[in-house]
């Protein structure tokens, strides 16, 4: 999204307007319809309910110096209302999740305005061989996230949070001069000694290097709420209590708290049906993923072939992506069926009359007559 994230709003699905607590304008509901699997075909008892719709504003609320969003979503993203203002850049650049929604199944739809049928029958505006390229280009990144999510599935995280100490490294002092490797870091565990025990100094003009000194019982610690504590030391302890230097990776710490974070967001989050799979291991990869690979360079094809994006799909290809979802195919064959489709795509791409890409100021013009049509409407 462009500008301020969405607002956190309690979106209600039976209203007419959705309005944003940190913007006065009202916003009216133009569309709304059932996306995702149900509106594929290929959902099953466990699958989420995706709302999808659009949204239009008075041209006036694009000249406030805090504009309103492009966008408003629940936390999971499971409702997603686009403004028509963002609606018509974002099928201008061809995005197929837009592009779909022009070409939703009648029996997905929950409301649709009447202003919203200009759109829906110029939707043909915005169908180009461009349209097949960002089909592609969606396709594979679902392959990426079909082996990347693995990381996580195979790595789990402890529900407890990485801990400074596990990013430090010591240098004792016994170690610093003499033996077998001076100046050789070792872990914190390894040199036992207690941070509690200790207080640090900063090493001059050199970063995440730290001089500890023992204080024993007296000592408050290196490590005090959210921060390392850094000490000016009494010159007639510094012979004496110094202990050796710490190395405390601030910066590593820091990614592994981002990451133990984003873990357990995906864990609460997940569809657990969905990777019960890959969890007991008879899946390295993620077969939704992997499904919506195919299914994308299937409405790829579709959009090449007869000049409209496949959303419901039906026959043998609805068989085949629910094959792919169970874990019927091995990863290397999805990827021998996804090459094939791309090499038809080239292929129809050379012989096929649409047009290279949206004539954006066509788009602008529809863009225009809409808002103003709507603002006559509801004055």
């Amino acid at each position: 999204m462009v500008g301020r994230p969405p607002p956190a709003v309690a979106h209600r699905t039976d209203m007419d307007s959705v309005y944003t607590p940190d913007h006065p304008a009202s916003a009216q509901i133009l569309f709304d319809c059932v996306a995702g699997s149900r509106a594929y075909g290929t959902s099953h008892a466990d699958s989420d309910e995706d709302i999808r719709g659009i949204f239009v504003l008075p041209a006036a609320a694009y000249l406030d110096l805090a504009p309103p969003p492009n966008q408003i979503a629940d936390a999971r993203n499971n409702v997603v209302y686009y403004s028509l203002r963002r609606t018509i850049e974002l099928l201008t650049a061809a995005n197929p999740s837009l592009l779909e929604l022009l070409y939703m199944p009648a029996d997905c739809v929950r409301r649709s305005s009447p202003e919203m049928q200009p759109l829906l029958q110029q939707r043909a505006l915005f169908v180009s061989r461009r349209c097949a390229d960002t089909h592609v280009g969606y396709a594979f990144s679902q392959i990426r996230k079909a082996r990347g999510q693995n990381k996580w599935i195979n790595q789990p995280k402890s529900a407890q949070p990485p801990r400074r100490e596990d990013h430090c490294q010591v240098i004792r002092r016994d170690r610093l001069v003499g033996g077998a490797a001076p100046c050789r870091p070792q872990s914190l565990a390894a040199s036992g000694l207690d941070l509690a025990r200790h207080h640090a100094a900063r090493l001059e003009h050199a970063r995440d290097i730290y001089r500890l000194y023992d204080y024993g019982d007296a000592a408050r610690g290196v490590f005090r709420g959210d921060a390392l504590a850094v000490e000016s030391i009494a010159a007639d302890d510094e012979a004496a209590r110094f202990a050796g230097l710490l190395l405390f990776n601030e910066h590593g710490w820091k990614q592994a708290v981002a990451d133990h974070q984003n873990y357990w967001t995906w864990r609460r989050e997940r569809n657990e049906a969905r990777w019960r799979q890959q969890e007991v291991g008879e899946l390295d990869f993620d077969a939704k993923n992997l499904m919506h690979t195919i299914r994308l360079l299937l409405s790829g094809k579709a959009i090449l072939e007869r000049g409209e994006p496949l959303v419901r799909v039906a026959g043998e290809s609805l068989q085949l992506l629910r094959d792919i979802r169970t874990g019927r195919y091995r990863y290397d064959e999805i990827l021998a069926m996804a090459d094939a489709l791309v090499a038809d795509c080239e292929n129809l791409k050379q012989r096929c009359d649409l047009p290279a890409e949206t004539d954006p100021a066509a788009a602008n013009a529809l863009l225009f007559r809409l808002t103003q049509d709507w603002e006559a409407r509801n004055r």
